[in-house]
This record gives structure tokens, C-alpha cells and sequence, in this order.
């Protein structure tokens, strides 16, 4: 007897249901829509259930909560920083700067970083757990680094580093979010890295 299974009964996974991790993209597109078009507080799990066209319980095996699921859905619209330049500090920070300016100086990018700032705002909790979960790993990163460049740029050892890490990321997100588009941004960052490194140089 032939041992092939017969075409009747093919795997169902091969057609008719959507594969895993179709449905959990198709979850998470969802969510941001939703969250571009009605804000956090309006956003429901039937909504996005709807719009991504799959049931709640397809949601709640992946999300315990709207707040869950909206702090993994704007992990698909972060901009990254890059801290593994090499080079003299003033150098890494403006190459960082620039990295992520450049991603992100774009309509699109601008549309994600006013989405992700308008969801964060929204809510507490949701802000919270981004912070914990995303930001504040960040703002340690780059901590680090300027730590390993204490001795060699003689910078002041009373240095809150978190504080200028968050100094670094908001004078980035001032550039590209409230200021007119230049075409002298490249410019901008250097002149703005130069003023905050200044501002931890022993006097």
C-alpha cells in the first residue's frame, strides 16, 4: 500500500487557517492602525480582532491585556540607537545621533515617533511598562558608554549619565519632531552633541 498520505486529508495547516505567526502579524498591523486612527484610550481587543480579522481568543492567547499587547505593538515602530561606533566620544554620539535622525526624518518616521509619543501619553500604565521594558534599557546603553569614556575624555565624575542620555535622546526627538525640516540637521546634531558634552568637561 502507498504510505503517501492521500490529497484529502493534507495537512490543514497548509491551507484554510492562517499560519501563527501570519495571524500575530496581522494582530500587531492592526493595533497600530487602530492606534493612529482612535488613540489608546478608544482602541478595544474587538476592534482590533475586527480589523485584523481573527477572534478575540487568537488575542488573548497571545496579549493578556490591551496595555500587553500595545507595548509589543509599538516595538515594531522604535527607532533604534546605535552604540557600537568606535572612535572618540564626540564622534560615537554624533554618529548615534545621526543614525537615528536618518531613520527617522522621514514622513513615515515621524508619523511612527508621533504614534508612539501620543500612545505613551495616553496612558500611565502603557507608558510605564514601555519605559521599563524599552526606554530605560536604551538610556542605560548609552550610559554605559559614556561611562567607558570617564578616564579618557576627562569628563566630570559627578556626571548623572542617565541625565544626559535622556538630554541626547530628547534634543534628537526636539530636532525631528518640533522644529521645520532643515536641510542643515547633520549640522544641528554636531552643534547640539558639542553643547552637551561642554556641559560635563571639567570647568
Amino acid at each position: 500500500m502507498d504510505a503517501k498520505q492521500p490529497p484529502d486529508q493534507e495537512n490543514p495547516i497548509s491551507r484554510g487557517r492562517p499560519r501563527s505567526t501570519e495571524v500575530h502579524k496581522r494582530i500587531l498591523d492592526a493595533t497600530l492602525t487602530l492606534l493612529g486612527e482612535v488613540g489608546v484610550e478608544k482602541l478595544s481587543m474587538e476592534s482590533v480582532a475586527q480589523l485584523a480579522g481573527v477572534g478575540k481568543s487568537s488575542i488573548y492567547r497571545r496579549w493578556s491585556s490591551k496595555e500587553a499587547l500595545v507595548v509589543d505593538a509599538l516595538e515594531r515602530v522604535k527607532p533604534e540607537f546605535s552604540t557600537a561606533v568606535q572612535g572618540e566620544l564626540h564622534e560615537v554620539l554624533y554618529e548615534m545621533a545621526q543614525s537615528f535622525a536618518h531613520q527617522m526624518n522621514n514622513p513615515l518616521g515621524k508619523q511612527m515617533l508621533s504614534l508612539l509619543i501620543s500612545t505613551l501619553s495616553g496612558s500611565s500604565q502603557i507608558s510605564e511598562s514601555y519605559w521599563e521594558n524599552h526606554s530605560l534599557p536604551k538610556t542605560k546603553e548609552i550610559s554605559s558608554l559614556l561611562e567607558r569614556y570617564i578616564p579618557k575624555e576627562k569628563l566630570r565624575q559627578d556626571t548623572d549619565l542617565d541625565l544626559v542620555s535622556d538630554f541626547i535622546i530628547g534634543f534628537i526627538m526636539y530636532q525631528l519632531l518640533l522644529k521645520p525640516t532643515s536641510s542643515d540637521l547633520d549640522n544641528e546634531l554636531k552643534r547640539g552633541i558639542d553643547m552637551i558634552l561642554n556641559g560635563i568637561q571639567p570647568k
